[in-house]
Formats: C-alpha cells, structure tokens, sequence
C-alpha cells in the first residue's frame, strides 16, 4: 500500500447529502458564514484535495513530498469554500478542483528556481522544432532551427545552454530508495575541509620512511620545513641556528636522500 492509500485510509468519512440538503447547507453557509458548517464542508470535500494531490504528484519527481501538495490543496480548498457562489452554474466539486490544482501548482511555481525568461527561451525552442518538424516530416537539424528563430549561432547556443534540463535532488532523500538502510543524500557529500584518512597515513609512512637514518637536526630542519611550512630563517630561530646552517643541513639531507634513491634504483631485484 503507497502513501497516498494510507492517507485515504485515515481521512473521516463524508456524510452522505442529497442535491437539497447540498443546497441548503450552501445557502444556510453562504448567509451566515458558520465556522460549523465550514468544518462540514471542508470534511466532506476533503477527498478532493486528495484526488488533485495524487494526479499532480504523478507528474513529479518522486522527491517531492505528498504531505506538502495536500497541504496547499487544503488552503485552495479553504479558499474555493469561501469563494463559491450558490448561483454559479458550476457544480461545487468541478470549481474546487480548479482551485485546489490552481493553488497547488501556484506554489511549485513559487518554489521553482527556474526563471521565467529561461521558460520562455525554451518554449520559443519547443515550438519552432514543432512548426519544423511538420513541415520537414522529420527531426530538424540546428541551422534550419536558427533560422526558424532568426537568431545568431552564439544566440542560440545560449539558448540551447540555459535551456538544459536540470535536475533538483532533496540531500533528505534516501541514498538507495530500494535499500532499508536511512542514509540520506547528504550524509554522503565530501567534506572538503576534512583530513582525507589515506592520504595522511600515507604521509606518516613517508615520513617515517624518510627520517629514518637522520640524526635529530636533520630531522628537525626537514619536519619544519616540508611539514610545518617553516622557512629557513623561522627554522633557525627555534633551533638557535643561523639561516646559513640550516639551508646546509637542508642541502645533507637533500644529498643523502638523492644518494639513497639512487642506491635503491641501482639494486636488482
């Protein structure tokens, strides 16, 4: 059972009413504006809102949350209830779904980030293609596009850019619908500002690896330098030094990692 049965399921159930007593409880509304009789309505047209939500939500991404389409359902209902004229030749029910699936879509239009000129841009597209496509019998290529437009190469190109579909994720959203895991989206996102655990075991064993066989100012000149970002003259100052010495243990080192690497490169296997 999906969601939106189970929302059925736990809405009260209407009252049954003939067309009269429909009629008389519009009028006896309409004149006196009971908060009681709002309530009766709004109960027993309640299922519309239900019905609009699940045609929309057929049409969206699975990402968007039903419980949010019903709700603004409710507030065009609300609003078709307060609105509705008994002498409309409309019935009730056809009215407020008007209302509710106006309402409804309103607000994912508010919520939408794409820009208005970028819709228009990409209706212009759409229809020049059809208008072509008729004409030509088959798919047209880009140059008789632009023509149809009568737009430059760079014009369309933006066009054809800025037209792009684009797809919006909610990081809330289960990283594997199908898996029984609650991982969601974000908790899976890189933390760029994080130490990566590989990387700086990998720089301890090198580390290691290339201390190994100093004396202790050897050691301490090549940590400053290549670890904590120290310069020669800061180096120097912490180990009582001149800059001169430093840069000359600097060059030992240096020598005898370069001797060792070539020593290594030099034995067989």
């Amino acid at each position: 059972m999906d969601e939106i049965d189970e929302l059925y399921e736990s809405l009260p159930p209407s009252e049954e009413w003939t067309d009269d007593e429909e009629g008389a409880i519009w009028e006896e509304f309409i004149a006196t504006r009971s908060r009681d009789l709002r309530d009766r309505l709004v109960k027993q047209y309640t299922v519309l809102v239900y019905q609009t939500a699940q045609r929309i939500a057929s049409k969206l991404p699975n990402f968007v949350s039903i419980d949010d389409l019903i709700g603004w359902g409710n507030l065009g209902l609300l609003d078709a209830i307060n609105r509705y004229e008994t002498n409309r030749n409309t019935k009730f029910s056809t009215y407020c779904s008007t209302r509710i699936s106006g309402h409804i879509i309103d607000e994912l239009r508010r919520l939408d980030w794409t820009p208005r000129l970028v819709r228009t841009r990409a209706a212009q597209l759409e229809r020049a293609r059809d208008e072509l496509r008729s004409i030509l019998g088959r798919e047209p290529d880009d140059d008789e596009i632009m023509k149809e437009l009568g737009v430059k190469p760079h014009e369309y190109l933006a066009m054809v850019k800025e037209t792009q579909p684009r797809s919006v994720v909610s990081l809330n959203r289960k990283h594997d619908e199908d898996d029984t895991n609650e991982i969601g989206k974000i908790e899976l996102l890189p933390d760029r500002n994080a130490v990566d655990p590989v990387l700086e075991l990998q720089r301890r064993e090198i580390k290691e690896v290339v201390l190994r066989g100093l004396n202790s100012d050897q050691k301490k000149v090549l940590t400053m330098y290549y670890y904590d970002e120290l310069n020669m003259k800061e180096i120097g100052d912490l180990l009582g030094l001149s800059e001169s010495r430093v840069c000359q243990i600097h060059k030992q080192v240096m020598d005898l990692l370069r001797s060792t690497k070539k020593e290594r490169d030099l034995t067989p296997a």
